[in-house]
């Protein structure tokens, strides 16, 4: 059985990288929001494959500069009183029409269906060296943050109005998050896929949660997971000829299983 090491690079760095991301996510209890975003990824590439055909320059990169303000926005909205669920409602509301039209716009005037359709499917298998250092930098920039801005977010879902008087700038921190979780959805679409996001963001940290005895190990075990389930998916789909990003899920998916089995 042959691997990649490229392979190997970019399963488990973007499991490390959205895993570290998962406990913030669930301490904020901003999981409505983190599921939201990969509707927004998708339709921010296809918007860039879109200005880079037509503007020159690349489309992850567009897609970055549109991605980030929208979620930003969002942010701007639940901080001026809207409810964070009706916003996050309108919010995949728009960008799930917005990513239809303009992803039918591309594939039936552009020659880029099989670009395009990666984004949606995910497939580490085909990952070049761009994507690794891709992955590598962008992984290696969302564990640092993420580990020195986890006990923060912690105290803000325990008690925001407490962080806040502690000296902690808890909108700040919202908009920290939210760019943390839009630029590694964005930047990985193209590696994990469009369905797989979802379950790589928000599972790792409900296995944690089921076994954790400690913020601290709440935050290692939801990475440890992460890079278990990858690891293995990536073993079964070489093996079994199937999806790496599906063979992925399913491990994960197995391990919160197995974590609600043993109570």
């Amino acid at each position: 059985m042959y691997v990649d090491p490229r392979w190997v690079i970019v399963v488990v760095g973007s499991a490390a990288t959205f895993s570290s991301l998962s406990p913030l996510v669930h301490a904020r209890r901003f999981n409505f929001f983190a599921a939201s975003l990969p509707h927004s990824a998708l339709f921010s590439v296809a918007l860039g494959y879109l200005l880079s055909a037509t503007l020159g320059g690349h489309p992850t990169a567009w897609a970055v500069v549109l991605s980030i303000p929208l979620s930003c926005l969002l942010v701007f909205f639940i901080h001026r009183g809207a409810s964070e669920d009706n916003a996050t409602s309108a919010f995949v509301a728009f960008t799930v029409s917005g990513s239809v039209a303009t992803v039918y716009y591309v594939l039936t005037k552009f020659p880029v269906r099989v670009n395009l359709w990666s984004y949606i499917l995910g497939d580490p298998l085909l990952a070049g060296w761009e994507d690794v250092w891709t992955v590598v930098a962008v992984g290696a920039a969302m564990v640092t943050v993420s580990a020195f801005t986890y006990y923060k977010h912690v105290l803000i879902g325990l008690d925001r109005e407490f962080s806040t008087l502690s000296g902690i700038r808890a909108s700040l921190h919202d908009y920290v998050l939210a760019i943390l979780l839009t630029l590694s959805s964005v930047s990985l679409l193209r590696v994990v896929g469009f369905a797989i996001e979802h379950i790589v963001i928000l599972l790792p940290a409900a296995v944690a949660a089921r076994v954790a005895r400690g913020a601290r190990e709440f935050y290692i075990l939801s990475i440890l997971s992460a890079l278990a389930a990858s690891s293995a998916g990536l073993l079964l789909s070489v093996q079994l000829n199937v999806a790496p990003a599906a063979a992925f899920g399913f491990a994960l998916l197995a391990l919160y299983i197995a974590s609600l089995l043993r109570g």
